[in-house]
Protein backbone atom coordinates (compact mmCIF):
# COMPACT_ATOMS: atom_id res chain seq x y z
CA UNK A 1 0.00 0.00 0.00
CA UNK A 2 1.51 3.33 -0.72
CA UNK A 3 1.80 5.97 1.64
CA UNK A 4 -1.03 8.35 0.39
CA UNK A 5 -3.27 5.28 1.11
CA UNK A 6 -1.87 4.50 4.45
CA UNK A 7 -2.30 8.23 5.43
CA UNK A 8 -5.95 8.63 4.22
CA UNK A 9 -6.64 5.23 6.04
CA UNK A 10 -5.07 6.93 9.07
CA UNK A 11 -7.09 10.07 8.46
CA UNK A 12 -10.42 7.79 8.44
CA UNK A 13 -9.46 6.50 11.65
CA UNK A 14 -8.38 9.51 13.28
CA UNK A 15 -12.33 10.54 12.21
CA UNK A 16 -13.97 7.67 13.11
CA UNK A 17 -12.69 8.15 16.91
CA UNK A 18 -13.69 11.37 17.59
CA UNK A 19 -16.76 10.86 16.21
CA UNK A 20 -17.43 7.82 18.85
CA UNK A 21 -15.86 10.22 21.39
CA UNK A 22 -17.89 12.71 20.53
CA UNK A 23 -20.74 10.41 20.53
CA UNK A 24 -20.16 8.90 23.91
CA UNK A 25 -19.04 12.34 25.81
CA UNK A 26 -23.20 13.47 24.56
CA UNK A 27 -24.26 10.13 25.75
CA UNK A 28 -22.81 10.60 29.22
CA UNK A 29 -23.73 14.55 29.13
CA UNK A 30 -27.46 13.41 28.33
CA UNK A 31 -27.35 10.76 31.24
CA UNK A 32 -25.99 13.41 33.41
CA UNK A 33 -28.58 15.98 32.89
CA UNK A 34 -31.55 13.75 33.02
CA UNK A 35 -32.30 13.76 28.74
CA UNK A 36 -31.53 10.06 28.10
CA UNK A 37 -33.92 7.38 29.43
CA UNK A 38 -33.14 3.48 29.02
CA UNK A 39 -36.42 1.04 29.38
CA UNK A 40 -36.26 -2.31 29.00
CA UNK A 41 -39.48 -3.66 26.96
CA UNK A 42 -40.26 -7.48 27.84
CA UNK A 43 -43.39 -9.39 27.26
CA UNK A 44 -44.65 -12.62 29.14
CA UNK A 45 -45.67 -14.87 26.58
CA UNK A 46 -48.21 -13.84 23.71
CA UNK A 47 -48.66 -10.08 24.95
CA UNK A 48 -47.99 -8.60 22.45
CA UNK A 49 -44.68 -6.85 22.39
CA UNK A 50 -44.24 -5.99 18.96
CA UNK A 51 -47.70 -4.27 18.85
CA UNK A 52 -47.41 -2.19 21.71
CA UNK A 53 -43.89 -0.71 20.66
CA UNK A 54 -45.18 0.31 16.79
CA UNK A 55 -48.32 1.40 18.50
CA UNK A 56 -45.98 3.47 21.27
CA UNK A 57 -43.46 4.63 18.39
CA UNK A 58 -46.27 5.60 15.59
CA UNK A 59 -48.32 8.04 18.28
CA UNK A 60 -45.29 9.87 19.79
CA UNK A 61 -43.98 10.32 16.13
CA UNK A 62 -47.71 11.81 15.06
CA UNK A 63 -48.68 13.59 17.93
CA UNK A 64 -51.42 15.61 15.84
CA UNK A 65 -53.44 11.87 14.83
CA UNK A 66 -52.84 10.33 18.64
CA UNK A 67 -55.35 10.81 21.02
CA UNK A 68 -52.97 10.97 24.51
CA UNK A 69 -54.82 12.90 26.66
CA UNK A 70 -53.45 11.30 29.15
CA UNK A 71 -50.24 12.46 28.63
CA UNK A 72 -49.54 15.84 29.84
CA UNK A 73 -46.85 17.23 27.42
CA UNK A 74 -50.11 16.15 24.39
CA UNK A 75 -52.53 16.85 26.56
CA UNK A 76 -51.22 20.68 27.19
CA UNK A 77 -49.71 20.53 23.40
CA UNK A 78 -45.88 19.98 24.34
CA UNK A 79 -45.77 17.31 22.37
CA UNK A 80 -43.77 18.12 18.91
CA UNK A 81 -43.17 15.10 18.23
CA UNK A 82 -40.33 12.00 17.79
CA UNK A 83 -37.41 10.75 15.66
CA UNK A 84 -36.70 7.49 15.47
CA UNK A 85 -32.91 6.03 15.70
CA UNK A 86 -30.52 3.51 15.99
CA UNK A 87 -29.68 2.77 19.85
CA UNK A 88 -26.19 4.60 20.33
CA UNK A 89 -23.38 2.16 21.09
CA UNK A 90 -25.97 -0.52 21.89
CA UNK A 91 -24.47 -3.21 19.47
CA UNK A 92 -28.25 -4.68 19.32
CA UNK A 93 -29.81 -5.09 15.95
CA UNK A 94 -32.35 -2.30 15.54
CA UNK A 95 -36.68 -2.80 16.19
CA UNK A 96 -37.79 -3.21 12.52
CA UNK A 97 -40.75 -0.35 13.42
CA UNK A 98 -41.21 -0.40 9.23
CA UNK A 99 -42.22 -3.99 8.78
CA UNK A 100 -44.28 -4.02 12.22
CA UNK A 101 -46.28 -1.25 11.11
CA UNK A 102 -46.73 -2.07 7.94
CA UNK A 103 -48.31 -5.28 8.88
CA UNK A 104 -50.90 -3.47 10.98
CA UNK A 105 -51.95 -0.96 8.16
CA UNK A 106 -51.59 -3.70 5.46
CA UNK A 107 -55.21 -4.42 3.56
CA UNK A 108 -56.29 -7.29 5.13
CA UNK A 109 -54.63 -5.74 8.37
CA UNK A 110 -51.94 -8.63 10.79
CA UNK A 111 -50.41 -8.68 13.57
CA UNK A 112 -46.29 -8.36 13.38
CA UNK A 113 -44.33 -11.12 13.87
CA UNK A 114 -43.37 -11.87 17.34
CA UNK A 115 -39.44 -10.99 18.27
CA UNK A 116 -37.36 -13.73 19.03
CA UNK A 117 -34.10 -11.51 19.61
CA UNK A 118 -33.32 -8.59 21.04
CA UNK A 119 -33.17 -5.42 19.73
CA UNK A 120 -32.41 -1.66 20.42
CA UNK A 121 -34.04 1.83 19.19
CA UNK A 122 -33.79 5.85 20.14
CA UNK A 123 -36.80 7.96 20.41
CA UNK A 124 -35.82 11.39 20.31
CA UNK A 125 -38.78 13.04 21.75
CA UNK A 126 -38.99 16.89 21.03
CA UNK A 127 -40.71 18.73 23.72
CA UNK A 128 -41.90 22.88 23.90
CA UNK A 129 -40.59 24.11 27.16
CA UNK A 130 -41.56 27.31 28.88
CA UNK A 131 -39.10 30.16 29.59
CA UNK A 132 -38.90 31.79 32.61
CA UNK A 133 -38.94 35.16 30.80
CA UNK A 134 -41.15 34.95 28.30
CA UNK A 135 -41.11 33.39 24.83
CA UNK A 136 -40.47 29.54 24.15
CA UNK A 137 -38.16 26.80 23.45
CA UNK A 138 -37.51 23.16 22.82
CA UNK A 139 -35.94 20.25 24.45
CA UNK A 140 -35.38 16.70 23.81
CA UNK A 141 -35.90 13.74 25.47
CA UNK A 142 -34.11 10.61 24.45
CA UNK A 143 -35.57 7.49 24.87
CA UNK A 144 -33.56 4.33 24.78
CA UNK A 145 -35.84 1.17 24.58
CA UNK A 146 -34.47 -2.25 24.78
CA UNK A 147 -36.60 -5.13 23.95
CA UNK A 148 -36.46 -8.46 24.87
CA UNK A 149 -38.42 -11.66 24.93
CA UNK A 150 -40.34 -12.35 28.09
CA UNK A 151 -38.50 -15.93 27.67
CA UNK A 152 -35.37 -14.92 28.18
CA UNK A 153 -36.88 -13.00 31.26
CA UNK A 154 -37.49 -16.32 33.01
CA UNK A 155 -33.87 -17.49 32.39
CA UNK A 156 -32.42 -14.51 34.83
CA UNK A 157 -33.22 -16.76 38.18
CA UNK A 158 -30.60 -19.22 37.04
CA UNK A 159 -27.50 -16.75 37.95
CA UNK A 160 -28.36 -17.37 41.83
CA UNK A 161 -28.83 -20.92 41.59
CA UNK A 162 -26.44 -23.92 40.87
CA UNK A 163 -27.55 -27.00 39.08
CA UNK A 164 -28.34 -28.90 42.09
CA UNK A 165 -30.56 -26.19 43.06
CA UNK A 166 -32.08 -25.77 39.81
CA UNK A 167 -32.66 -29.25 39.83
CA UNK A 168 -34.60 -29.57 43.45
CA UNK A 169 -36.60 -26.65 42.18
CA UNK A 170 -37.56 -28.10 39.01
CA UNK A 171 -38.83 -31.24 40.54
CA UNK A 172 -41.16 -29.31 42.95
CA UNK A 173 -42.65 -27.20 39.64
CA UNK A 174 -43.39 -30.38 37.27
CA UNK A 175 -44.84 -31.88 40.79
CA UNK A 176 -47.27 -29.35 40.72
CA UNK A 177 -51.25 -29.52 39.15
CA UNK A 178 -50.00 -26.99 36.90
CA UNK A 179 -47.78 -29.33 34.74
CA UNK A 180 -49.39 -32.74 35.99
CA UNK A 181 -50.60 -34.79 32.91
CA UNK A 182 -48.03 -33.72 30.62
CA UNK A 183 -45.26 -35.85 28.91
CA UNK A 184 -45.59 -38.70 32.16
CA UNK A 185 -43.63 -40.96 30.10
CA UNK A 186 -40.68 -38.57 30.00
CA UNK A 187 -40.69 -37.15 33.39
CA UNK A 188 -40.49 -41.00 34.58
CA UNK A 189 -37.53 -41.19 32.75
CA UNK A 190 -35.62 -38.02 34.25
CA UNK A 191 -36.53 -39.67 38.08
CA UNK A 192 -34.82 -42.79 36.78
CA UNK A 193 -31.71 -41.15 35.46
CA UNK A 194 -29.06 -42.04 38.26
CA UNK A 195 -27.10 -39.04 38.63
CA UNK A 196 -23.88 -41.37 39.64
CA UNK A 197 -24.38 -43.52 36.42
CA UNK A 198 -21.99 -42.44 33.06
CA UNK A 199 -23.81 -40.04 31.24
CA UNK A 200 -24.58 -41.66 28.01
CA UNK A 201 -24.79 -38.59 25.54
CA UNK A 202 -27.36 -40.01 22.82
CA UNK A 203 -29.97 -40.84 25.55
CA UNK A 204 -29.13 -37.21 27.26
CA UNK A 205 -29.82 -35.33 23.82
CA UNK A 206 -33.17 -37.75 23.24
CA UNK A 207 -33.99 -37.05 26.36
CA UNK A 208 -33.34 -32.99 25.61
CA UNK A 209 -35.89 -32.89 22.67
CA UNK A 210 -38.20 -34.96 24.96
CA UNK A 211 -38.15 -32.28 27.38
CA UNK A 212 -37.76 -28.92 24.80
CA UNK A 213 -41.24 -30.46 23.41
CA UNK A 214 -42.58 -30.43 27.35
CA UNK A 215 -41.85 -26.93 27.92
CA UNK A 216 -43.53 -25.85 24.37
CA UNK A 217 -46.51 -28.12 25.49
CA UNK A 218 -46.57 -25.97 29.06
CA UNK A 219 -46.95 -22.73 27.06
CA UNK A 220 -49.59 -23.48 24.39
CA UNK A 221 -51.69 -26.13 26.15
CA UNK A 222 -51.50 -24.84 29.98
CA UNK A 223 -50.52 -20.93 28.91
CA UNK A 224 -47.84 -21.51 31.60
CA UNK A 225 -45.30 -18.66 32.35
CA UNK A 226 -42.43 -19.49 34.57
CA UNK A 227 -40.26 -22.48 31.94
CA UNK A 228 -36.52 -22.94 32.03
CA UNK A 229 -34.45 -22.86 29.94
CA UNK A 230 -36.67 -19.77 28.68
CA UNK A 231 -34.67 -20.05 24.85
CA UNK A 232 -35.87 -23.54 24.38
CA UNK A 233 -38.96 -22.02 23.77
CA UNK A 234 -37.57 -19.62 21.00
CA UNK A 235 -35.31 -21.80 18.93
CA UNK A 236 -34.15 -25.25 18.29
CA UNK A 237 -30.03 -24.56 19.35
CA UNK A 238 -28.99 -28.27 21.36
CA UNK A 239 -28.54 -26.90 24.87
CA UNK A 240 -29.18 -30.31 26.52
CA UNK A 241 -30.33 -28.84 29.79
CA UNK A 242 -31.89 -31.49 31.65
CA UNK A 243 -33.19 -31.47 35.52
CA UNK A 244 -32.56 -34.29 37.94
CA UNK A 245 -35.41 -35.02 39.47
CA UNK A 246 -34.27 -37.55 42.13
CA UNK A 247 -31.45 -36.36 44.78
CA UNK A 248 -32.44 -37.76 47.46
CA UNK A 249 -29.83 -38.62 49.93
CA UNK A 250 -27.36 -36.83 47.81
CA UNK A 251 -25.48 -34.25 49.49
CA UNK A 252 -23.78 -31.05 47.53
CA UNK A 253 -20.55 -32.30 48.25
CA UNK A 254 -21.44 -35.80 47.41
CA UNK A 255 -22.56 -34.91 43.67
CA UNK A 256 -19.44 -32.61 43.47
CA UNK A 257 -17.40 -35.61 43.84
CA UNK A 258 -18.59 -37.80 41.34
CA UNK A 259 -16.72 -38.49 37.96
CA UNK A 260 -16.72 -36.07 35.39
CA UNK A 261 -18.39 -38.25 32.91
CA UNK A 262 -21.46 -39.12 35.80
CA UNK A 263 -24.64 -37.95 34.55
CA UNK A 264 -24.38 -35.12 37.23
CA UNK A 265 -21.20 -34.26 36.04
CA UNK A 266 -22.05 -33.91 32.66
CA UNK A 267 -25.28 -32.41 33.42
CA UNK A 268 -23.96 -29.88 35.67
CA UNK A 269 -21.36 -28.41 33.21
CA UNK A 270 -24.16 -28.13 29.99
CA UNK A 271 -26.35 -25.57 33.31
CA UNK A 272 -22.80 -23.84 33.54
CA UNK A 273 -22.13 -23.27 29.76
CA UNK A 274 -25.74 -22.39 29.05
CA UNK A 275 -25.75 -19.91 32.36
CA UNK A 276 -22.26 -18.05 31.22
CA UNK A 277 -22.86 -17.99 27.51
CA UNK A 278 -26.50 -17.15 27.72
CA UNK A 279 -27.91 -15.47 30.58
CA UNK A 280 -24.57 -14.08 31.73
CA UNK A 281 -23.66 -12.02 28.22
CA UNK A 282 -26.91 -11.11 28.33
CA UNK A 283 -27.57 -9.21 31.78
CA UNK A 284 -24.02 -7.44 31.19
CA UNK A 285 -24.67 -6.35 27.95
CA UNK A 286 -28.33 -5.47 28.00
CA UNK A 287 -29.34 -4.38 31.77
CA UNK A 288 -26.26 -2.75 32.08
CA UNK A 289 -27.80 1.01 31.59
CA UNK A 290 -31.29 0.09 32.18
CA UNK A 291 -32.94 2.72 34.02
CA UNK A 292 -36.37 1.65 34.09
CA UNK A 293 -38.70 -1.90 33.20
CA UNK A 294 -41.95 -2.59 31.63
CA UNK A 295 -43.45 -6.11 31.41
CA UNK A 296 -46.67 -6.59 29.74
CA UNK A 297 -48.62 -9.78 30.71
CA UNK A 298 -51.44 -11.37 28.79
CA UNK A 299 -53.43 -11.23 32.03
CA UNK A 300 -56.95 -12.21 30.27
CA UNK A 301 -55.54 -15.25 28.35
CA UNK A 302 -53.96 -16.29 31.94
CA UNK A 303 -57.22 -16.22 34.01
CA UNK A 304 -59.23 -17.96 31.19
CA UNK A 305 -56.77 -20.63 31.09
CA UNK A 306 -57.76 -21.15 34.85
CA UNK A 307 -55.99 -21.08 38.35
CA UNK A 308 -53.19 -22.88 37.62
CA UNK A 309 -52.15 -20.96 35.30
CA UNK A 310 -52.68 -17.51 37.14
CA UNK A 311 -50.38 -19.90 39.88
CA UNK A 312 -47.67 -20.23 37.69
CA UNK A 313 -47.30 -16.17 36.29
CA UNK A 314 -47.37 -15.67 39.85
CA UNK A 315 -44.84 -17.88 40.88
CA UNK A 316 -42.45 -15.94 37.84
CA UNK A 317 -43.19 -12.47 39.37
CA UNK A 318 -41.73 -14.14 42.51
CA UNK A 319 -38.90 -15.33 41.12
CA UNK A 320 -38.44 -12.50 38.51
CA UNK A 321 -38.67 -9.88 41.59
CA UNK A 322 -35.49 -10.69 42.33
CA UNK A 323 -33.56 -10.44 39.48
CA UNK A 324 -33.55 -6.21 38.80
CA UNK A 325 -31.22 -3.69 41.01
CA UNK A 326 -33.81 -1.73 42.51
CA UNK A 327 -33.51 1.82 43.85
CA UNK A 328 -32.46 5.33 42.84
CA UNK A 329 -29.36 6.03 41.19
CA UNK A 330 -26.57 8.60 42.18
CA UNK A 331 -24.84 11.14 40.02
CA UNK A 332 -21.88 8.24 39.09
CA UNK A 333 -24.19 5.43 38.76
CA UNK A 334 -26.27 6.93 36.05
CA UNK A 335 -23.20 6.05 33.71
CA UNK A 336 -21.87 2.82 34.94
CA UNK A 337 -24.31 0.62 37.00
CA UNK A 338 -28.11 2.16 37.00
CA UNK A 339 -30.79 0.57 39.07
CA UNK A 340 -34.10 0.29 38.00
CA UNK A 341 -35.99 2.78 39.82
CA UNK A 342 -39.51 2.31 38.23
CA UNK A 343 -40.90 -1.35 37.59
CA UNK A 344 -44.27 -1.23 35.51
CA UNK A 345 -46.41 -3.90 34.63
CA UNK A 346 -49.37 -3.67 32.16
CA UNK A 347 -51.84 -5.82 31.19
CA UNK A 348 -52.55 -5.91 27.82
CA UNK A 349 -55.19 -6.81 24.98
CA UNK A 350 -58.21 -5.14 27.24
CA UNK A 351 -59.94 -4.45 24.15
CA UNK A 352 -61.34 -8.30 24.32
CA UNK A 353 -63.61 -7.25 27.65
CA UNK A 354 -65.61 -4.89 28.29
CA UNK A 355 -64.84 -1.10 29.55
CA UNK A 356 -66.64 -2.07 32.32
CA UNK A 357 -64.04 -4.82 33.26
CA UNK A 358 -60.76 -2.94 32.74
CA UNK A 359 -60.87 -1.54 36.13
CA UNK A 360 -61.24 -5.38 37.79
CA UNK A 361 -58.24 -6.86 35.06
CA UNK A 362 -56.03 -3.88 36.73
CA UNK A 363 -57.02 -4.81 40.23
CA UNK A 364 -56.65 -8.22 39.56
CA UNK A 365 -52.88 -7.74 38.11
CA UNK A 366 -52.27 -5.67 41.45
CA UNK A 367 -52.98 -7.73 43.56
CA UNK A 368 -50.71 -10.77 41.94
CA UNK A 369 -47.64 -8.10 42.31
CA UNK A 370 -48.70 -7.23 45.85
CA UNK A 371 -48.25 -11.31 46.48
CA UNK A 372 -44.86 -11.52 44.35
CA UNK A 373 -43.25 -8.18 45.65
CA UNK A 374 -43.85 -8.53 49.34
CA UNK A 375 -39.95 -9.03 50.54
CA UNK A 376 -38.55 -6.36 52.08
CA UNK A 377 -35.96 -5.76 49.51
CA UNK A 378 -38.85 -4.56 47.55
CA UNK A 379 -39.95 -1.83 49.96
CA UNK A 380 -39.68 1.44 48.42
CA UNK A 381 -39.64 0.33 44.47
CA UNK A 382 -41.98 2.71 42.70
CA UNK A 383 -44.38 -0.19 41.17
CA UNK A 384 -46.84 0.59 38.68
CA UNK A 385 -49.47 -1.68 37.09
CA UNK A 386 -52.06 -0.35 34.44
CA UNK A 387 -54.34 -2.21 31.75
CA UNK A 388 -53.74 -1.17 27.81
CA UNK A 389 -54.31 -2.51 24.37
CA UNK A 390 -51.92 -1.21 22.09
CA UNK A 391 -54.19 -1.35 19.34
CA UNK A 392 -57.89 -1.53 19.85
CA UNK A 393 -59.58 -3.81 17.93
CA UNK A 394 -63.26 -4.29 18.76
CA UNK A 395 -66.13 -1.33 19.68
CA UNK A 396 -68.88 -1.97 22.50
CA UNK A 397 -72.68 -2.10 21.13
CA UNK A 398 -75.89 -3.51 22.34
CA UNK A 399 -78.23 -6.78 21.35
CA UNK A 400 -80.91 -7.06 23.57
CA UNK A 401 -80.33 -4.41 25.68
CA UNK A 402 -77.08 -6.05 26.74
CA UNK A 403 -73.28 -5.28 26.36
CA UNK A 404 -71.56 -6.75 24.39
CA UNK A 405 -68.23 -6.74 21.96
CA UNK A 406 -67.69 -6.21 17.97
CA UNK A 407 -64.93 -7.10 15.83
CA UNK A 408 -62.85 -8.86 13.45
CA UNK A 409 -61.52 -12.55 13.99
CA UNK A 410 -58.64 -13.74 12.84
CA UNK A 411 -59.59 -15.19 9.50
CA UNK A 412 -61.63 -11.90 8.54
CA UNK A 413 -65.25 -12.45 9.91
CA UNK A 414 -67.33 -9.95 11.56
CA UNK A 415 -68.92 -10.89 14.99
CA UNK A 416 -70.05 -10.14 17.90
CA UNK A 417 -69.26 -11.59 21.38
CA UNK A 418 -69.96 -11.14 25.35
CA UNK A 419 -67.19 -12.10 27.54
CA UNK A 420 -67.42 -13.49 31.03
CA UNK A 421 -67.90 -10.71 33.44
CA UNK A 422 -64.16 -9.80 35.15
CA UNK A 423 -64.81 -9.80 38.74
CA UNK A 424 -61.72 -7.75 41.14
CA UNK A 425 -61.19 -10.75 43.32
CA UNK A 426 -60.26 -14.08 42.39
CA UNK A 427 -62.41 -17.25 43.08
CA UNK A 428 -61.86 -18.58 46.42
CA UNK A 429 -63.32 -22.39 46.21
CA UNK A 430 -62.21 -24.39 43.04
CA UNK A 431 -65.77 -24.17 41.57
CA UNK A 432 -65.64 -20.67 41.31
CA UNK A 433 -62.96 -20.96 38.38
CA UNK A 434 -66.30 -22.44 36.34
CA UNK A 435 -66.84 -19.12 35.66
CA UNK A 436 -63.75 -18.80 33.59
CA UNK A 437 -63.99 -21.93 32.05
CA UNK A 438 -64.67 -22.29 28.43
CA UNK A 439 -65.42 -18.44 28.30
CA UNK A 440 -61.84 -17.28 26.73
CA UNK A 441 -62.96 -14.38 24.32
CA UNK A 442 -62.18 -14.75 20.62
CA UNK A 443 -58.41 -13.43 19.24
CA UNK A 444 -59.44 -10.36 17.31
CA UNK A 445 -57.53 -9.48 13.76
CA UNK A 446 -56.26 -5.69 13.85
CA UNK A 447 -58.90 -2.97 12.53
CA UNK A 448 -58.92 -2.37 8.91
CA UNK A 449 -58.71 1.47 8.00
CA UNK A 450 -55.88 2.37 9.66
CA UNK A 451 -53.95 3.78 7.01
CA UNK A 452 -56.52 5.80 5.28
CA UNK A 453 -57.59 7.47 9.23
CA UNK A 454 -53.78 7.98 9.83
CA UNK A 455 -54.08 6.75 13.32
CA UNK A 456 -53.82 3.26 15.44
CA UNK A 457 -56.74 3.26 18.18
CA UNK A 458 -55.56 2.09 21.79
CA UNK A 459 -56.86 1.94 25.58
CA UNK A 460 -55.02 3.63 27.83
CA UNK A 461 -51.69 4.09 25.78
CA UNK A 462 -51.21 7.28 26.88
CA UNK A 463 -51.88 6.33 30.41
CA UNK A 464 -48.81 3.74 30.21
CA UNK A 465 -46.52 7.01 28.47
CA UNK A 466 -47.32 8.75 31.41
CA UNK A 467 -46.50 5.93 34.32
CA UNK A 468 -42.93 5.51 32.23
CA UNK A 469 -42.19 9.00 31.42
CA UNK A 470 -44.78 11.52 33.01
CA UNK A 471 -41.93 12.52 36.02
CA UNK A 472 -39.08 13.22 33.03
CA UNK A 473 -41.27 15.39 30.86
Amino acid sequence: MSDSGRSRRLQEKLRQWRREARDKSHWAAERLLDRRLCIGVTGLSGAGKSTLLTSLIYQLCHPQRAQLPGFAPALAGDLLGAELKPALDSGLPAFDYPSCLAALIAQPPRWPESTREVSAMELHIHLRRQRRLGGSGTRTLVLELRDYPGEWLMDLPLLHMDYREWCRHQAHLIDTDSRAGLAPQLIAQLAALDPRERADNGRLDALWRDYRQFLLDCRSQRRLSYLQPGRALLDDAPYGLLPLLDLRGQSGEQLSTLPPDSNYQVLAARYRDYVAEQVTPFVESHFRHMDRQLVLVDMIGTLFAGEPALDDMRLAFGHIADTFRYGPSGLLRKLWRPRVDRLVFAATKVDQVLAADHDALRQLLGQQLQQAFTDARHRGLPLFCEAIAAVRCSNESQRDGRRMLVGHDLEGRYLGFENAEIFAQLPYEGDGWRHYSDAAPPQLRPPAGMAAGQRIPHIRVDALLNLLLGDKV
